[in-house]
């Protein structure tokens, strides 16, 4: 299985309750002071539609998303490009870019520690319905990059790899459990995305 393009969702804790609108001020001064490693191209602001995308950064190499999708806030990353070789290496460097991403946003004194993104798990959806179509062949498929990714973001812990169940016209999604509460500054340091 070698999937380019897929996507990975951190969802935020329940008690998140901030006005969306200070995400454009934070995306719009990280692009102009190149606050993440990569090409920032632009914000997009999507919250006029339900369930959707809500705000993105949008860069050169990945769509981030701060998403309303089925009724959950949380950090959606779309991997559009990227250098690492083989699906497993792609969901480490994906979640590698996610876990300082995430960092940074919750860390910014803006949001007032308002904002809590739950690391100790995810969802992975996959874009490209060709190679991991939506139904049991497509998550056979995926399964073994995500078990093996996901043995390197989480050592030593128990992971459970679950599909979604969705329309079968939606995109394969796969829920990541690890089991185990973490924050996104955890992750960060856990995979090398910060020093």
């Amino acid at each position: 299985m070698d999937i380019q393009r897929f996507g990975l969702k951190f969802f935020a804790r329940p008690d998140f309750d901030l006005d969306e609108a200070i995400f454009i001020d934070i995306f719009q001064e990280w692009i102009r002071r190149r606050a993440l490693g990569g090409i920032l191209l632009d914000v997009a602001d999507y919250r006029h539609v339900p369930n959707g995308p809500g705000l993105m950064l949008i860069t050169h190499e990945i769509n981030f998303a701060l998403d309303q999708a089925e009724g959950r806030f949380g950090l959606l990353a779309q991997r559009k490009l990227g250098q690492a070789e083989g699906h497993p290496a792609r969901i480490l460097e994906l979640a590698r870019a996610t876990a300082a991403f995430g960092a940074l946003l919750e860390a910014d004194p803006r949001l007032g520690g308002k904002l809590r993104l739950e690391a100790g798990g995810f969802h992975y959806i996959a874009n490209d319905r060709l190679l991991a179509p939506n139904d049991e062949a497509g998550f056979t498929a995926v399964r073994p990059a995500l078990a093996a990714a996901t043995a390197r973001l989480y050592p030593g812990q128990t992971v459970s790899l679950d599909r979604v169940a969705n329309h079968p016209r939606d995109r394969l999604t796969v829920a990541v459990e690890s089991g185990t509460a973490l924050d996104f500054a955890e992750l960060a340091t856990a995979v090398g995305a910060v020093a």
